[in-house]
């Protein structure tokens, strides 16, 4: 299966003979365009390179942001094809320091953009032609009396760490999941379905969802926190008829900002050497911090700049780090852009209408935005986009909160004529809330409960089942696994924990094509992005809740987590998603109780039939807080049952 010739910059985005045959693409003529093709940098506008922080060596913004080059599959009758090979390759991320040796699609990091056209069902073979151990060097650090005010995290090398067992010889299995796409779970990329080199994962993907992009990685059980971290993760963009009739930016003003964040090893004399390090910090009795690494990357380049022209650009920004949430701000003379982006859309499409951002873009693990970007106003001058916190003048530092280079790259506007742009004030009228209409009014709720760290020191997710009253009366609390919950209108539910390891025996078990109510409660210090395969949802609330009455000895409630308030949900949490974060995300608070607990409703569409899980995003927690998912035909649920059978 030859891929077409997506390595020509201005080749057409669909050569395709039968462009227009059948319904399922009738009326896409338009998008047969030089114009819809991601395009390179050009020009040179103002600003420059800078100085990073001490100790971190590199040059920012002195490297042009790279576009990743575009895949696009060839027809087979009534579907598409592509091959795409895993490979290792040596990838360069600055100009400053060697190329580093990753595991890759395509041999670049981050691997080819496909692109694809909405209702052409295809075909990925994904060909593993990896070679050599697991390029990453892991290790870990940590010293009695809590976390340090300034982790070695911050910094490279490995100096003052150990090396973690087991890493090293890893060999270059995989497991491609398409993040995003509604497939069965025969095609999803099962974590425990392992490719060796020279074996081939076969993909069919029905391709019928909204235009939106989506994103591939790696998805080995126990492993992908190293393995997306060695380079094994590309952008996949989906068109469709109603995106193209926008007139939205696209060819050079399309960009794709695809964020990660990684370090590196040094040299006996202080000189990068780029080997990938994986390093983390170890608090108290052995307890892992979440991952953060000093480098940031857009599309595989450390601190890029990118020349605009002073017109509207279209920015497709995807989360792909490892654990860091990126809580993102444009700066113009060091002072933030109010309502500078405009959201259009979600993990999984264009929302009804563009929303203004006045304050920052929180994105967590595995979510997307896209936005909207006017730069009109800022002819001749240079911006940045930064990763700030609350309580932290954004641009500014914070080494204890593993912010020590908050930027992540510039935008250096051309001093020309400006063009003036003008959103769509529709943006897709397909799109819509759901109502209570379409709500489930005879289903329980499920609920998933986001525990801190119990006896071996990971957090934890419970899978959660209500408790009769009866039930409830005749328990004393606080008691492991029992947890109460006392909602807005004082109602008290009793939740019961049913499984929380990988391997327990329950699963949820869903109906093909229902809609469930999913409640994910989170009780840790930590925000949690949660991630449903086989799925997609809207979230309908996000609300405060009291959590001092949890036991974190007993693993119960004490007393019920209590309501205390609604939360506004943000611009880009209100379109169909596949990824939530529950926690409050860019906040300083210390003490155990330093984040205030939540609660995140969503209600949640399952229109792909299989086996899958649902996880935390964050990928040194998946290994943990994971478990299967399985949706099944509904018929087949209750086939064979006589009534009054219980099933």
């Amino acid at each position: 299966m030859e891929n077409p010739s997506a390595d020509i910059p201005d080749s057409p985005l669909f050569k395709r003979r039968t462009l227009l045959r059948g319904g399922a693409v009738a009326g896409l003529a338009s998008l047969v365009s030089a114009h819809s093709v991601f395009a390179a940098p050009h020009d040179a506008g103002p600003g420059g390179p800078e100085p990073s922080a001490e100790k971190l060596i590199l040059t920012k913004f002195q490297d042009p942001l790279r576009i990743p080059r575009v895949l696009r599959p060839i027809e087979r009758g009534g579907h598409d094809e592509l091959t795409v090979r895993l490979r290792t390759a040596e990838v360069r991320v600055h100009s400053q320091m060697p190329a580093v040796r990753m595991w890759t699609y395509e041999g670049s990091y981050p691997g080819p953009t496909i692109e694809t056209v909405r209702g052409r069902r295809l075909r990925i073979a994904w060909e593993n032609e990896l070679t050599g151990t697991i390029p990453v060097t892991a290790v870990d650090f940590g010293a009695p009396g809590g976390p340090s005010p300034d982790p070695l995290s911050n910094y490279p090398g490995t100096a003052g760490c150990q090396e973690v067992a087991g890493v090293a010889g890893l060999q270059p299995w995989a497991a491609v999941h398409l993040h995003g796409m509604l497939t069965g779970g025969g095609n999803d990329g099962w974590m425990e379905n392992l490719i060796a080199p020279g074996d081939v994962q076969l993909s069919a993907y029905p391709n019928d969802q909204s235009a939106t992009a989506l994103w591939y990685h790696d998805h080995t059980h126990h492993v992908s926190r190293f393995s997306v971290y060695a380079g094994l993760a590309g952008l996949f963009v989906c068109r469709d008829e109603e995106e193209q009739a926008l007139g939205l930016p696209r060819g050079r003003h399309e960009v794709p900002l695809i964020l990660s964040d990684r370090n590196f090893d040094l040299d006996a004399s202080g000189a990068l050497t780029g080997r990938l390090v994986h390093k983390v910090e170890m608090v108290g009795t052995k307890l892992m911090r979440t991952h953060a690494a000093p480098y940031t990357l857009v599309n595989g380049v450390i601190w890029p700049y990118l020349d605009v022209d002073p017109r509207g650009y279209r920015l497709r920004i995807a989360n792909t780090a490892n654990s860091r949430i990126y809580r993102l701000m444009l700066l113009a003379d060091g002072r933030p852009v109010p309502g500078a982006l405009k959201i259009i859309g979600t993990d999984q499409g264009l929302l009804e209408a563009p929303l203004p951002l006045e304050g920052a873009l929180n994105l967590s693990p595995g979510e997307r935005a896209d936005v909207l970007v006017d730069f009109s106003a800022f002819r001749g001058q240079a911006l940045k986009l930064v990763n700030t916190m609350e309580g932290v003048v954004p641009g500014a530092s914070s080494a204890r909160n593993d912010l020590l280079e908050p930027d992540v790259m510039q935008f250096r506007v051309a001093d020309r004529k400006p063009a003036r742009f003008t959103p769509p004030t529709v943006l897709s009228s397909t799109f819509e809330r759901m109502s209570h209409h379409d709500m489930p009014h005879d289903t329980a709720p499920r609920w998933v409960v986001l525990v801190g760290p119990g006896t071996a020191n990971v957090p934890e997710l419970w899978e959660m089942e209500e408790v009769t009253d009866a039930e409830a009366a005749g328990l004393t609390f606080p008691a492991a696994g029992i947890v109460q919950v006392k909602d807005a209108d004082g109602m008290l539910t009793t939740l019961r924990r049913t499984a929380m390891d990988y391997d327990d025996g329950r699963a949820f078990t869903v109906a093909h094509d229902s809609v469930e109510i999913w409640k994910y409660l989170n009780l840790a210090a930590s925000p949690h992005p949660m991630h449903i395969h086989l799925a997609h949802f809207q979230v309908l609330a996000r609300d405060n809740y009291d959590v001092t009455g949890f036991d974190r000895t007993v693993r119960g409630t004490a007393r019920p987590v209590a309501y205390l308030k609604a939360a506004a949900l943000e611009p880009h949490e209100q379109g169909e998603k596949d990824v939530i974060r529950v926690g409050t995300a860019g906040e300083i608070r210390l003490g155990p109780n330093g984040t205030p607990g939540e609660l995140v409703t969503v209600a949640v569409r399952f229109p792909a039939i299989g086996r899958g899980v649902h996880h935390c995003h964050m990928l040194e927690h998946e290994q943990h807080m994971v478990r299967p998912l399985v949706v099944s035909p509904a018929d087949h649920l209750h086939a064979g049952h006589h009534a009054g059978t219980p099933h």
